[in-house]
């Protein structure tokens, strides 16, 4: 028989094995907090609240698709006009045209940038006008470089979807959803917060993604096309999109027809009186 323990033996082992037992559930909750807990993440833009938790860095905001929704309710834009200024830009001046090379920002410009003719912050809060009929499908601040950016969605009548947005604004004027028609007031002119000297950067790209964030300058394009080629109709008296005007006949129709319902169930009810 071999020998048994004494009691001290007993107690070291009885310890031993109950620590080592804390330790092991002690490090396989901590493990299940950390898998359970949201995973920390420095959001840099718009599209990192949807990155894919596998997706490797750099992510591709372009493979954030447009709403189905939003597709279908894109309304036809059949003219585009200047965004500052009179219709056809006049009192504006391009400051950094589309495809201006500018080294100290990281390569060619992918936008316009407009100004009011007076220089300096003298366009502060001038109006912002949509450059045609479209969709509001996106506004906030996408970073503190983008300052407060609109973007509308249009339909071109080929059936090419487009999207004109309009970056460092001081003011938003529309809401999410919103239709709206070509010339309406969507903002005002800013600067980023002080960023820089005021002026609106405007794109125009052709995309079925969400674009809003995307460098504004690179090697890249980033699909962008020329924003000046859509103002071909810049030399002549445009015409007021009638859109204003049929949605207000529509609403004169529906009040009318709400009237005609109201009279008809008047006339249907049997009048009150006393019986004889």
């Amino acid at each position: 028989m071999g020998a048994i323990p004494d009691r001290t033996t007993t107690r070291f082992i009885f310890l031993f094995l109950l620590a080592a037992g804390v330790v092991v559930l002690g490090f396989a909750w901590l493990t299940a907090q950390k898998e359970a807990r949201p995973q920390s993440i420095a959001y840099r833009n718009i599209y990192d609240t949807d990155r894919p938790p596998h997706a490797q860095t750099p992510f591709d905001p372009r493979l954030l698709l447009l709403d189905p929704y939003e597709c279908a309710k894109a309304p036809i834009a059949d003219t585009f006009s200047s965004p500052l200024g009179l219709n056809n830009g006049s009192f504006t001046y391009d400051a950094q045209p589309w495809g201006t090379q500018n080294a100290k920002r990281g390569g060619p410009h992918w936008g316009m940038d407009l100004n009011g003719i007076g220089g300096g912050n003298s366009d502060l809060g001038d109006p912002v006008y949509a450059a045609g009929r479209g969709r509001v499908i996106y506004l906030g601040s996408p970073s503190p470089q983008w300052g407060n950016v609109v973007v509308l969605l249009h339909r071109l009548p080929n059936g090419t979807l487009l999207q004109t947005l309009y970056a460092h604004l001081d003011e938003i004027l529309v809401r999410r959803g919103d239709t709206i028609p070509r010339g309406k007031l969507i903002g005002r002119v800013g600067n980023a917060q002080g960023r820089y000297q005021a002026h609106l950067h405007f794109e125009a790209i052709p995309s079925l993604a969400l674009e809003a964030g995307m460098p504004a300058y690179g090697a890249s394009m980033g699909g962008r096309i020329d924003p000046q080629t859509l103002f071909s109709n810049e030399d002549k008296t445009l015409i007021p999109d009638p859109l204003p005007l049929i949605e207000a006949m529509q609403q004169e129709i529906d009040l009318n027809n709400m009237h005609i319902y109201i009279d008809q169930d008047a006339a249907t009810q049997s009048p009150v009186g006393n019986t004889p």
